[in-house]
């Protein structure tokens, strides 16, 4: 907790606070147990997001507060699949799994995909049970499909990363011969399985079958799937172009995989324009400077790597740990 008292000092004495600092002192408390102060500070929040709804959801499920998560729920106007899914598994992580089957697949299936994600093996397990056992008739494909889909990272770790991407691919195609219409989650996690294991031709068509065949509008998740994949295959400027294309509502998810992937490459110039959105969306984010200032160290540009460390001290941010600055003079 001296970390959580450090901030809220920190918070207490700042001017202006903006939305970020609002949504990380609740998330804090949130993520400590400590309903009390999470819930005043939520309550006076102004404009409350996404962040902000399902840090208080999942703070409620950890101390088995079902009933104070479905009210934050129930007050959010248009919650989106991240509030659907925390809200399912505050539920399946309370015993209520059969209320969490009321929710749409979309938010099942979502919910399943987080749960293996961060972990959470054991909630996924549940949810996918009794998705199973009182899933209507007409749509058990779907679902048996799907799971299978967003399951794949829980399987036996064995399986090579290239591998569990063709399992991936084939789970797709037999959705395909089985006439199953896929969903955003469904090419989320083909996208990602794409990704990992290097399949650029295949993860762009899939990108265009889910836009163009399918009719399906991306989310942040697809463009930082895409963005992730490109730049993972040295393809900096098309990455580049398709967050610039997305750039009315593009994040710190998709900036970031492209500022990562310049600084493995060498692409200084492209480096400088993802940073400068990250400077923006994340001021305090000690690593996004620090991917820029290696990048111009790497290229031997000692100036420009040198003001990104003047830049950081005067804003008050140390340097981490194993951060590989050379022929600094400050």
């Amino acid at each position: 907790m001296g970390l959580i008292r450090k901030a809220r000092r920190l918070f207490d004495i700042v001017g202006q606070r903006n939305a970020a600092s609002w949504t990380t002192m609740v998330a804090g408390y949130a993520n400590n147990g400590d309903r009390e102060r999470a819930n005043g500070l939520y309550e006076r929040m102004v404009e409350k997001n996404s962040v902000a709804w399902v840090a208080m959801i999942a703070g409620y499920g950890k101390l088995g507060n079902v009933v104070e998560a479905e009210m934050v729920f129930d007050k959010i106007q248009m919650p989106d699949v991240s509030c659907w899914s925390a809200t399912v598994a505050c539920y399946a992580q309370n015993g209520h799994a059969e209320e969490a089957i009321g929710f749409n697949e979309v938010a099942m299936v979502g919910a399943i995909s987080a749960c293996t994600q961060l972990g959470g093996v054991e909630i996924a397990a549940t949810l996918a049970k009794h998705v199973e056992e009182r899933v209507l008739q007409n749509s058990e494909v779907f679902i048996q499909r799907t799971l299978n889909l967003v399951s794949y990272p829980i399987q036996p770790i064995h399986r090579t990363r290239h591998g569990t991407a063709n399992d991936v691919v084939d789970l797709f195609s037999e959705m395909q011969r089985d006439r199953v219409r896929p969903n955003q989650v469904t090419f989320v996690s083909l996208l990602n399985a794409c990704s990992h294991a290097g399949l650029v031709e295949e993860g762009c068509r899939y990108f265009e079958l889910m836009t163009q065949v399918f009719g399906i509008e991306p989310l942040k998740e697809h463009y930082a799937c895409m963005v992730d994949l490109l730049g993972r295959a040295g393809l900096l400027e098309k990455a580049s172009n398709l967050v610039i294309d997305y750039v009315g509502v593009a994040d710190a998810k998709i900036w970031g995989p492209l500022l990562g992937a310049c600084k493995v490459h060498g692409n200084a110039e492209l480096s400088e324009i993802a940073a400068r959105h990250l400077f923006e969306i994340e001021p305090r984010d000690t690593e996004n400077y620090e991917l820029l200032a290696n990048t111009y160290a790497e290229a031997n540009k000692w100036d420009d790597a040198d003001r990104m460390k003047k830049m950081m001290t005067q804003r008050g941010m140390g340097e981490a740990p194993g951060c590989s600055w050379r022929g600094s003079t400050v």
